[in-house]
Parts: structure tokens; C-alpha cells; sequence
């Protein structure tokens, strides 16, 4: 097995597409946070016609194949040599695994596990059921494994049946900034995700239709991308609650933060989550969040004033709302601290990239 040389290592990060989701902004931020690593890219599709990651990736070189070529990536893997070979998704764990298994001492192979890939509501179990078997494989082959919530480790272990000692936890991150955020007299509630079913966009409007009903004086702002053209049930069922003019849909932000200027609270209430970076992207942009009690959720939001709730509960959701915005807002302004100072403290961007570090080199030393 290889030992730890003197210089940088050089890792080679694997990803379909770079496309704009969670999975892809966290690697192209936390690039940028290390020291003792030189990174390349490669991706079957830079998603150019799109919102891309590609503008965040400088730094970067970036190997680019739009057919699924196997031969084309191992090549650039033997020409540059690379100590670790980090696969993102499913496609590319599938991809690198089988390189290894016909060059087993060409490279380490590492795959971060993003999501409960298949067990979403909405979400098609055919996509995976035929390629289960052998991504299992190629898991338990691999040189280890980052998991990117315990949730998500769990997962592995108990259902896939993954070998635990392959496998370490490492949470998201973000770069923590210091924000002066203006205050509003009015209320504006935030939803932004994916426009999909799981993502607890139904909830968020019966939310709404309860403060409606008590002649709270709000506004709800919806934001994301319409990927599988759920975003007509979504309109349904605003007009059947009859609070169109107390709700605003925008298109998905090519600059978050830009968002979060515009709202005092962050409403989440998704039924499944790999990690949930919008969540945490809404704390470190001093917006208070109101989430579903799931695990990966409450691994990183604080429970500040029953933040954490039960998503179907939305009547009580709709209470804790009324009751954040009374008194000047005083509970909210105290859970927006609370969250906050909890993040700053355990999940910030240097922190993701030092956990990442430390494993390639313990990978390294096995």
C-alpha cells in the first residue's frame, strides 16, 4: 500500500455533471480550503447550457467527456498519476469502481455518499433497483467512504449492509461571514429548494393557508428550479387555498445569499434529506429556520424555541410562526443567534475541509 509522500497529494474528484445542486457548491467551495491537497475534476457534462459550477472552479483543471468513457478517464488517471480517485453520485461511483477493479493498484479509491439515493417520495426506485448490486460492490471495495450525514451512515450500514469501518461522517460546511442584516417591519417566510415532491413544498402552503386564516399580515416567497414540473401542483393548491396574494414565486437564485437578503424566516419542511444545505446556508445568512425534526437536519440546526418540528403538525408550525414574529420579533431575533452561533462552532467550510484532509491521509496510511 502507498505511504504518505512529502508533497501535496493529488486527488482527482469525480462528478456526472456540474450542474448547480448541493453535492457540486459544496465541492467547489471547499476546494478553496486545502492546504495539503492539489485537486483536478473531471465531469461528463459542464452542464454549460445552465446554471454551472463551472465559473467557481478557477483553480481548477477541469477534464471534460460528454460520452460515458471509461477508457478516456482511465487515461487521464495513469497519465497524472493521481493518489486518490474521489467519486460523487452514483454514476461516478459506478464508473471509478469498475476502473479499479481492473487496476487495483493504480489509485485509492474514495466515494462520498450524498443522499438515500432511492428512497425519496416522488422519487423513481427503478432509477436504482438494477444498479444496487453492484454499487454495494464497488462500496465495499472502495478505500473508504465519507458519508455527509450520520443519518446517511446509518443508512449504509443497516440497509446496505456497507462495512462501518469504510465509512466516516463528515457534515457539509460553509464559509462563515460576518452579515449586517436590516431589519423589516413586515414578515416574509422563505422556502427555496429543488421543486420536488419530498421537499415538503405542500406543508409550507398549509402553513401558509393556517396564517392566512388567523388574518396574519405575511408574505411567503418561494424560490427553485422546476425539475420535474411539480411546481403546476404547487400552483393548484395556492389557488385552492386562496392565498395567492399573500404568496411570490421566483425562479431559482443564481446567488442565494440574495434570497436570504429578502426574508426573516426560512420555513423547511422536507420529508427526506441527504444533508439539507439550503438550511444551512439560511443560518449562515442570519435567517432563523423553522425544520422538520429529521436527522440530517437536527444534526446541524439547533432546537432554539421548538425550531425543529413535525411536519405534519402544520396548525402548531402555523402557532410557532405567529408566536416568532410577536413582540417584535423578539424569538426569532434570539433562535436567529442561537442557530448561528451553533454553526459558526461546528460547521463551518475550514472545518469540512480539514475532517476531508485528515481522512485522504489516513486513507493513505492503511
Amino acid at each position: 500500500m502507498k505511504k504518505v509522500k512529502s508533497i501535496k497529494l493529488k486527488v482527482l474528484h469525480v462528478v456526472p455533471t456540474l450542474k448547480k445542486d448541493g453535492a457540486e457548491v459544496q465541492l467547489s467551495e471547499i476546494f478553496k480550503k486545502f492546504n495539503n491537497v492539489d485537486i483536478d475534476l473531471f465531469t461528463f457534462d459542464l452542464y454549460e447550457e445552465g446554471d454551472s459550477i463551472s465559473k467557481n472552479l478557477k483553480d481548477i483543471e477541469i477534464f471534460h467527456k460528454s460520452s460515458l468513457s471509461i477508457s478516456y478517464l482511465g487515461k487521464i488517471i495513469k497519465e497524472n498519476q493521481y493518489d486518490i480517485v474521489h467519486s460523487h453520485l452514483p454514476k461516478a461511483d459506478l464508473i471509478v469502481g469498475l476502473l479499479k477493479l481492473f487496476n487495483k493498484k493504480l489509485f485509492l479509491h474514495i466515494t462520498s455518499v450524498h443522499a438515500q439515493y432511492g428512497n425519496r417520495d416522488g422519487e423513481s426506485r427503478i432509477k436504482y433497483f438494477f444498479t444496487y448490486k453492484i454499487w454495494k460492490k464497488i462500496l465495499n471495495d472502495s478505500d473508504g467512504i465519507i458519508a455527509i450525514s450520520n443519518k446517511i451512515k446509518i443508512w449504509l450500514i443497516e440497509e446496505k449492509k456497507i462495512d462501518p469501518s469504510k465509512i466516516n461522517t463528515i457534515h457539509y460546511g460553509v464559509e462563515i461571514k460576518t452579515r449586517n442584516k436590516i431589519e423589516k417591519k413586515e414578515f416574509k417566510i422563505g422556502m427555496a429548494a429543488r421543486i420536488l415532491p419530498w421537499k415538503g413544498w405542500d406543508k409550507v402552503l398549509e402553513v401558509a393557508h393556517s396564517l392566512s386564516k388567523k388574518n396574519i399580515d405575511f408574505k411567503l416567497i418561494l424560490a427553485g428550479s422546476d425539475d420535474v414540473g411539480y411546481l403546476s401542483t404547487i400552483k393548484k393548491l395556492i389557488s385552492s387555498y386562496k392565498i395567492s396574494e399573500k404568496v411570490d414565486i421566483r425562479n431559482h437564485y443564481e446567488n442565494i445569499d440574495e434570497f436570504f437578503e429578502e426574508v426573516d424566516l426560512f420555513l423547511f419542511l422536507s420529508n427526506s434529506e441527504g444533508f439539507g444545505l439550503v438550511v444551512l446556508e439560511a443560518i449562515e445568512n442570519n435567517v432563523a429556520v423553522i425544520c422538520t425534526d429529521i436527522s440530517p437536519l437536527n444534526e446541524f440546526v439547533k432546537n432554539s424555541e421548538g425550531s425543529l418540528v413535525n411536519r405534519d403538525k402544520t396548525e402548531e408550525i402555523s402557532d410557532l410562526v405567529e408566536k416568532y414574529f410577536a413582540n417584535n420579533k423578539f424569538l426569532l431575533k434570539k433562535v436567529q443567534k442561537d442557530q448561528k452561533q451553533f454553526i459558526t462552532d461546528n460547521f463551518s467550510i475550514e472545518i469540512s475541509a480539514n475532517k476531508i484532509e485528515k481522512f485522504y491521509i489516513n486513507t493513505m496510511n492503511v
